[in-house]
């Protein structure tokens, strides 16, 4: 299971990070500028530098971290978890034993930048090492940005897998050409997903629920003699069994 979490996590990140960043307009025509992904202006970017450097620090250097929020610990339960987590000072973060586990984060991201380092001079130090050539066309004479992966595409393999959980509807329908029906002039497609245990479960559960519902209030729409008779019915069955 956490084997298959990870892959899945990896998954959704490439997959996020695809539809967010790689994609380009799809329309026909060139996009005005306030249609445009532009970059915004720099008091704007400080709002997500400031956390995502925050996160770096806490990375690499956690125990001094851990040190700084140790002071919230002890006056809420009485404990620190600094004089264990640095037992072995600042570069080293110790749970539980130094023979158990121990975390060194600046050397981790120490080797992060020699590795890409490495990979860049290796790569961009030969001319030939990088080949740029056309993207294979599938027989198409050009690729436009209508042809790229969207959203749906990019999530078909997952849907693909754990289909079965799923309850999915696809329709595609062509628009074929006078010219030759492998070259359709539009394609509709069509994608429908419901959950299989909401039709089990939850929706038998919410629908007698509400069938319910609707009987009681019934007794709250009538006229007021009949409450009089709903209240001195009340009362006399606590007369009788209420002794």
């Amino acid at each position: 299971l956490l084997a298959l979490t990870a892959a899945l996590v990896a998954a959704c990140f490439v997959k996020a990070f695809g539809i967010t960043f790689l994609g380009h307009w799809r329309g026909h025509h060139h996009p005005p500028l306030q249609k445009m992904g532009l970059e915004v202006n720099w008091p704007m970017r400080l709002g997500m530098i400031l956390p995502a450097l925050m996160c770096l620090i806490l990375g690499i250097l956690p125990t001094m971290v851990i040190e700084w929020m140790d002071k919230i610990s002890d006056e809420l339960v009485g404990g620190k978890i600094a004089t264990t987590a640095g037992a072995f000072g600042w570069l080293w973060l110790t749970p539980v034993a130094h023979e158990r586990a121990s975390y060194s984060g600046a050397i981790v991201f120490l080797w992060i930048i020699v590795v890409v380092i490495l990979v860049y001079i290796l790569l961009h130090s030969r001319k030939t090492a990088i080949h740029r050539m056309p993207l294979w066309d599938c027989g198409f004479e050009k690729i436009t940005h209508r042809m790229q992966y969207n959203a749906t595409s990019f999530s078909m393999p997952i849907r693909k897998i754990f289909g079965f959980l799923f309850n999915i509807r696809e329709q595609v329908r062509l628009s074929i050409s006078t010219r030759h029906p492998s070259f359709p002039n539009r394609l509709y497609y069509r994608l429908r997903i419901r959950d299989r245990f909401w039709g089990w479960i939850y929706k038998p559960i919410s629908e007698s629920s509400y069938w319910i519902s609707r009987k009681f209030g019934r007794l709250q729409q009538g006229y007021i003699h009949i409450y009089l008779i709903y209240s001195f019915i009340t009362i006399i069955i606590l007369l009788i069994f209420a002794r």
